[in-house]
């Protein structure tokens, strides 16, 4: 394969000036990989992510760029690269989990994923994601830990992977894994289909419910493998509605949906909602919306909540100095 177009001027390192490792030897074949990238408006950081992937040195690689039709010189980037791709389109779509499908249903590979444009595959992905693939043919997607960056490149600290949790996602709201690196079986695709194209924040996290729920077996690769970008332009900084419309949507989801054996962890999940949904709201600085969510999970739950609930009030009551403390506090928590 010829050598990718020379980088930016001042642009050094990973994956500009240094390539990944060389794959380890291995008999047979190695399966076909199906990148996508989903794409709009991420002129600034598209080239660095379609370089990641490709600077894999993975022999059977497949890569898509999806972009939905941006005006800010995506397109001049995707060109450069062209000949490296296995397809790619700039055309208005239906949003990022409209692209996704879309490529998914273009992609020839064993195994599969989606990469965001902004963020980053760090070297050694391929190789140690496509092998543990071969040597445990029962597990049906892999995940590992995913270093979050900033605007610039730079680490600022880790998401760490845990054993996937159905109860964490839908009575915490938290993640076991970051969607950065995850890398999965088509076998997975044909059962349970593409991501959901009706939410446009939470589309990942309801597919690893989805998967959880079907009993799909999801193992941690627990190496640093991908990275996620936080920038004043990313998605998850500008829309805490369309987050919290996508939260609250899946989790009723599930708690109307949700079989015997689970009718415990839905009841939980049922009277968490609110007081997850003051804590993310509080987080995005929607101080009103949070004392009205916290007040509304001292119904759901009772008296009990009455400590928690009244803390939540006073400190968005406090505006910026409600967060200053709550920082304060966390710094000062014996580890």
């Amino acid at each position: 394969m010829p050598a990718l177009p020379a980088p930016p001027a001042g642009r050094t390192g990973w994956p500009w000036t240094e390539a990944g490792p060389p794959l380890p030897p291995r008999a047979g074949d190695w399966p076909t990989i199906s990148v996508v990238i989903p794409s709009y408006q991420q002129a600034a950081f598209l080239e660095e992510t379609i370089r990641s992937v490709l600077l894999q040195g993975y022999p059977a690689l497949e890569v898509f760029v999806m972009d939905g039709g941006s005006t800010d010189g995506s397109a001049d980037i995707i060109r450069r690269y062209e000949r490296w791709l296995a397809g790619w389109v700039s055309e208005r779509d239906g949003g990022q989990s409209d692209s996704i499908n879309k490529g998914w249903r273009r992609a020839r590979g064993d195994l599969l994923t989606w990469l965001n444009s902004d963020d980053l595959l760090l070297p050694g992905w391929a190789a140690a994601m496509a092998g543990t693939m071969i040597d445990s043919p029962d597990v049906d997607l892999v995940y590992c830990d995913v270093q979050v960056i900033d605007v610039g490149s730079r680490p600022t600290w880790l998401f760490a992977g845990q054993p996937a949790s159905l109860e964490r996602f839908v009575v915490y709201w938290m993640t076991s894994f970051a969607q950065q690196g995850f890398l999965m079986r088509r076998r997975v695709l044909d059962a349970c289909g593409g991501v959901d194209e009706t939410l446009h924040f939470a589309m990942d996290a309801e597919y690893w419910l989805r998967l959880l729920r079907a009993g799909r077996n999801l193992r941690y690769v627990a190496q640093t493998l991908a990275a996620y970008r936080t920038h004043d332009q990313a998605k998850t900084g500008n829309q805490h509605y369309v987050q919290m419309a996508d939260l609250t949507r899946i989790v009723t989801d599930f708690c109307n949906t949700a079989s015997p054996e689970l009718a415990g962890v839905a009841e939980r999940a049922r009277r968490r909602m609110h007081w997850n949904a003051a804590h993310t709201s509080y987080a995005a600085g929607h101080h009103a919306e949070a004392r009205g969510h916290a007040i509304a999970h001292l119904r759901d739950e009772g008296v009990r909540a009455l400590p928690r609930v009244a803390g939540m009030v006073a400190l968005s009551l406090l505006g910026r100095r409600g967060h200053d403390l709550l920082a304060l506090a966390r710094r000062m928590r014996p580890r």
